[in-house]
C-alpha cells in the first residue's frame, strides 16, 4: 500500500493508487478524492497549490459532483 497523500482541495487523505483523479501542475502530481475536487483545483490552482496566501477552502466535501 502506498503512502497516503492529501487532496489539496478538501484535505482528505487518500491512497494515490486508489485516487479518483490526478493532475500534473507546477511540476508536481496532485491527487484528488473526486473529479469535483480535481475540477475545483483546475479552475483555481493557485488557491490550492499554495501559490497564493489563504489557500484551501476550509475542508469538507460539499462540492463533489
Amino acid at each position: 500500500m502506498a503512502e497516503k497523500v492529501k487532496d489539496p482541495v478538501c484535505g482528505m487523505e487518500i491512497d494515490p493508487e486508489r485516487a479518483a483523479a490526478r493532475l500534473e501542475h507546477g511540476g508536481r502530481t496532485w491527487w484528488f478524492c473526486s473529479e469535483g475536487c480535481r475540477r475545483a483545483f483546475e479552475q483555481d490552482p493557485a488557491r490550492y497549490a499554495g501559490e497564493a496566501p489563504g489557500g484551501g477552502h476550509g475542508g469538507g466535501h460539499g462540492g463533489h459532483g
